[in-house]
């Protein structure tokens, strides 16, 4: 069995690595790889993204790979991540490569109520740092604040939908599925179902015990969600020439997420 690949975009101070328990829980069905912004992990050498645009942009060029692949594969995004992964799935809807075949929003509110991440923003960045420093000793934890404002930059950008090169925010044709914590202070269920009206496929709201990093928490419910989505998907290989990439192809940043 091939795993399907799951993309992970990072929240707010985070690299793609944050993900790493889900990948522990993956089993055979599903690969986490995570991607990183301009400025950290492995992009750390490029100056973080100016706007939106570039971000959207070094998201796209670590996916295209696997888009290029012609295999299912998901997207995810958690908090922040989560509207830069639905800027994402647009991108990835526009060009040959295929489409994402699910798209996860984690513990975010939709792009028409961006606005209340920046009411939340030192809440949000506080929780960062300390995820962080529970995660690696307190390695990095400190630049978690200043990667974590520039993030927000840009999620102000996202909630104004102020992306010069294409405009608002954008419907997808890929199903939606939508995680929240049981217990997030943040963000509520009632709030991040409304991730319903960015979709024109399937909609499917879940709600994972534990609070805004429930992904962390309950690693293991939360990775059931996302397999029991993408059950059913027919995994046949895209007959076209985009489908011919050759195997190791990967993009610069990305990172496979090790199975500890």
């Amino acid at each position: 069995m091939t795993p399907v690949p799951v993309l992970c975009v990072p929240y707010a101070g985070a690299t793609g690595l944050a993900y790493a328990r889900l990948s522990r829980r993956g089993g055979p069905e599903l690969h986490f790889t995570g991607l990183d912004l301009p400025g950290r992990g492995g992009l750390a050498d490029r100056p973080p993204p100016r706007d939106v645009t570039e971000a959207v942009a070094a998201l796209s060029a670590q996916a295209a790979p696997t888009a290029r692949a012609g295999l299912p594969y998901a997207v995810l995004g958690h908090s922040l991540g989560a509207l830069l992964a639905h800027r994402l799935t647009v991108a990835l809807s526009r060009g040959p490569q295929a489409p994402p075949s699910l798209l996860v929003v984690s513990c975010c509110p939709p792009p028409h109520l961006a606005d209340r991440l920046g009411a939340g923003a030192e809440e949000l960045l506080g929780a960062a740092a300390r995820e962080l420093r529970a995660t690696s000793r307190g390695a990095g934890a400190d630049r978690t604040w200043a990667a974590g404002r520039s993030d927000l930059t840009l999620g102000r950008e996202l909630a104004d939908g102020a992306d010069p090169s294409d405009g608002p925010p954008r419907l997808v044709d890929v199903p939606v599925l939508a995680l929240y914590g049981a217990d997030d202070p943040l963000f509520p269920g009632g709030t991040v179902r409304g991730w319903e009206r960015w979709t024109r496929a399937g909609f499917t709201a879940r709600e994972v015990p534990g609070g805004h990093f429930c992904f962390r928490e309950h690693a293991s419910a939360y990775v059931a969600m996302i397999r029991e989505a993408l059950r059913g998907i027919e995994r046949e290989p895209d007959p076209s020439p985009a489908a011919g990439r050759p195997a190791g192809d990967t993009a610069q940043g990305r990172q496979d997420i090790p199975r500890r």
